[in-house]
């Protein structure tokens, strides 16, 4: 897919000295004497490539120090990611439409009696695919008896987190593929782009598919470099060790976004897999890490 569409393969680093999505599921290890760590995503090296060869894709291992036990979670997981320059927000939604629906057809195309020997009920999906904002989704879950918490009964509010639980219920029950769109700004990763017309919520996208929940995370990228100096401030992160990826505002860039999708969630919905750990060769999840 992403050859056909004149995508550039590029091969960024693992070892790290940078987050991306928080600093508590991050590995630290000893790089030389030097504090480094193993890369939650690609995201912001991609980045920086963009203004040089334009659309580009990148499949990494990627490493979450989550300690989590769910059946959507590992700590080395397989990362899809991309990043495309001179675009809009819808435009990114479209992409990763096309995307999704394209490798669908193509493995149904390559291994379609395969697929459906494992998952009998497997369709790929049709386009559009449903938009709905997360304040929608809040209210969705508060009128359909979908709970923040099932023990207590205790509704959502605006600003609330939407878990794994609730939001894979709220997916089951719809029984399409979702894109969750203008989650709140404190939801979120420091570099995501404010929405134009709502600056507290950001151009940001999660893709929920029945079964699973999220696949796939995306969003617009700052690309002011006042504003993203602003976010480093507001988050509590030190803007020294993102010298390279702020220099990139400084210096030159575009309106530009991108998405990651974990390739063994991806697989879970295709193949109907329970549990994250079938589709994986070795899975590494807190407590194991053999052989």
């Amino acid at each position: 897919h992403f050859f056909s569409k004149g995508w550039y393969e590029v091969t960024p680093p693992t070892m790290v000295q940078t987050q991306v999505e928080g600093g508590s599921t991050l590995f630290e290890l000893d790089y030389f004497n030097e504090k480094a760590f193993m890369t939650q995503s690609s995201q912001l090296y991609l980045e920086t490539v963009v203004p040089a060869i334009g659309d580009c894709f990148c499949i990494m291992p990627s490493y979450r120090a989550e300690k989590s036990r769910t059946r959507r979670h590992v700590a080395e997981y397989t990362h899809i990611e991309g990043e495309f320059g001179f675009i809009s927000f819808e435009d990114l939604l479209e992409l990763l439409e096309d995307m999704v629906v394209d490798v669908c057809e193509r493995a149904m195309t390559l291994a379609g009696s395969e697929i459906q020997l494992l998952n009998p009920d497997f369709t790929p999906p049709k386009k559009p695919f449903l938009r709905m904002t997360y304040e929608e989704a809040i209210k969705y879950c508060n009128d359909n008896e979908i709970y923040k918490d099932e023990a207590t009964k205790t509704k959502f509010e605006f600003g609330d987190d939407i878990t794994e639980k609730p939001e894979r219920k709220m997916t089951d029950a719809i029984k399409r593929p979702i894109f969750l769109i203008k989650f709140p700004r404190p939801l979120k990763s420091f570099y995501m782009q404010p929405c134009h017309d709502e600056p507290n919520l950001t151009e940001s996208v999660d893709c929920l598919v029945p079964g699973v929940g999220e696949i796939i995370g995306g969003s617009m990228r700052m690309h002011d470099y006042n504003q993203l100096m602003e976010a480093y401030k507001i988050n509590g992160l030190d803007p020294s060790p993102y010298y390279w990826y702020t220099d990139v505002r400084k210096f030159g860039t575009c309106a530009h976004g991108g998405f990651g999708l974990g390739l063994e969630r991806f697989l879970c919905w295709v193949l109907g897999r329970d549990h994250i750990r079938e589709v994986c060769l070795y899975p590494r999840f807190m407590g194991r890490c053999t052989p």
